[in-house]
């Protein structure tokens, strides 16, 4: 009770409405356990107080109203002329009251002395500020609630919702985010293999390179040994023909060189 009348007193609107938004988006939330506990409680008073043996009939539950009981002549509550009409009609109440004010002059119980021209200008100066001034000052006043209405509680629960929808639109949004994480880690891991692929391959070049070098190298090695030796070989054999040749065999051979170039010229 003590709550509700807290909240009908517009005070936790106005707390509300001196809380930054930022403050009122970390507003720490309950757990789980705190939260079923409170719902657990809320439907054992709930059963205790608008179980099957309330008699919501003839007790109904009490509502604050948002404005105040419709009145005649400015005072009189509607309900006490409603209450009487199924007795005495609708004329039944003026009846009365009329008949009132009668025995009450008749009997002199209401005295009239001079005092009595106080009362009608009372009363004259007080319809006359009811059915004046009243409609006026009731808009003025209705407008003056409202706006307190809005400022003290109606516009800070609004702010608050909207920030608390935002906290729930981000946080949602975060999940969805951190949901593509998974794909972000595929993708990341793919371009992880094929970085490693393309290190393997640049690596089987090299290696490939490399061995290629050094065949090319120990076939040029054995290139160079084969024709030297065979360069040395040939050297040597000419040289050693050169050499076994006397100057009479070099004579005797031109002679027939001579002799051969010109059988071939007489031919």
């Amino acid at each position: 009770m003590q709550a509700v009348r807290f909240l009908r007193s517009g005070q936790f609107g106005f707390i509300l409405q001196k809380l930054p938004q930022n403050q009122l988006a970390q507003a720490p939330t309950r757990t789980s356990s705190a939260v079923a506990a409170q719902v657990e409680r809320w439907d054992k008073a709930h059963e205790r107080y608008f179980g099957p043996e309330r008699d919501l009939k003839n007790f109904p539950h009490p509502v604050m109203r948002m404005r105040g009981a419709p009145v005649r002549l400015g005072f009189i509550p509607e309900e006490w002329f409603t209450a009487m009409y199924p007795k005495t009609g609708v004329t039944g109440p003026y009846i009365l009251g009329t008949g009132l004010l009668a025995t009450l002059l008749s009997k002199e119980i209401w005295v009239i002395d001079h005092g009595f021209a106080d009362v009608l200008g009372f009363t004259g100066a007080f319809l006359f500020c009811v059915l004046k001034l009243g409609p006026g000052i009731n808009k003025m006043l209705e407008e003056k609630q409202q706006r307190m209405y809005d400022a003290t509680y109606a516009k800070p629960i609004a702010a608050a919702k909207e920030a608390y929808t935002n906290t729930i639109d981000d946080a949602k949004n975060a999940i969805w985010s951190l949901e593509g994480q998974k794909h972000l880690f595929e993708a990341k891991k793919e371009n992880v293999d094929l970085q490693l692929e393309s290190v393997y391959r640049q690596r089987l070049q090299k290696a490939y390179a490399e061995i290629q070098n050094r065949l090319d190298y120990h076939l040029n090695v054995q290139n160079t040994k084969l024709r030297f030796e065979q360069e040395h070989m040939v050297n040597w054999i000419v040289s050693s023909v050169v050499k076994s040749i006397t100057p009479q065999q070099e004579k005797e051979s031109l002679k027939k060189c001579i002799a051969d170039l010109k059988a071939l010229a007489a031919a």
